[in-house]
């Protein structure tokens, strides 16, 4: 394969590979939002085997229809599927685990203990946060913004509020866990990722289906 012709997931392979971490780690996340990328559906069924989804969509008025049916989708292809912030929904659609924001990591405690099995990722926004987390039972970290993200207006108009390359390896350098780069990763940008030491990739538009 030539490496332009590389996939997002390939790219995010060969992050993993290069990081060597636990072989049972997702390679990839792809985070849902019905705003960003209507079609969900199409976005799993081009994942490899080695990506997760967190299914995200908080205020999708029927999150949890939705949620079931993705949850189907991924069980079907044989990609994990986590939910972000809640448990209980987590355990009505019989997820693989729950990925918790960075102000509620020291909610993984009592989800490891509830849920011994779950696969808990975490967001993480700088290197203090990244080294707190190495202390809880928490399974990995998505560092955002690691480039400028149309998910958050606010910082795709202050770009220099981004982690970006420089301030992704010293919060990689600071965490015990594997590290995912989230928001606004590309399959161009993506590539500038080799060296940091992350363990793949999370994205939303960036696994968008041509």
């Amino acid at each position: 394969m030539q490496d332009q012709d590389a996939t997002l997931s390939d790219i995010a392979r060969r992050l993993n590979q290069d990081y060597g971490g636990p072989q049972d780690m997702p390679v990839a996340f792809f985070i849902t939002d019905a705003t960003a990328v209507p079609d969900p559906a199409a976005v799993i069924a081009a994942l490899p085997r080695d990506a997760a989804v967190i299914f995200r969509d908080y205020d999708h008025p029927h999150r949890a229809d939705l949620g079931y049916h993705l949850r189907q989708l991924c069980r079907d292809k044989g990609v994990r599927f986590l939910v972000a912030g809640d448990r209980d929904l987590a355990e009505t659609l019989m997820a693989d685990g729950v990925h918790l924001p960075e102000v509620a990591m020291a909610r993984a405690g009592d989800l490891r203990r509830q849920c011994p099995d779950y696969l808990i990722t975490a967001a993480c926004h700088d290197s203090a946060a990244a080294a707190r987390a190495g202390g809880l039972p928490i399974d990995a970290l998505l560092a955002a913004p690691t480039f400028p993200t149309q998910s958050h207006p606010e910082t795709f108009k202050a770009p220099q509020t981004t982690l970006g390359v420089a301030g992704l390896k010293p919060l990689v350098a600071a965490s015990s866990l594997p590290v995912y780069a989230l928001g606004g990763i590309t399959k161009k940008n993506a590539r500038q990722l080799r060296g940091t030491g992350v363990a793949g990739i999370a994205a939303i538009r960036g696994f968008g289906v041509a």
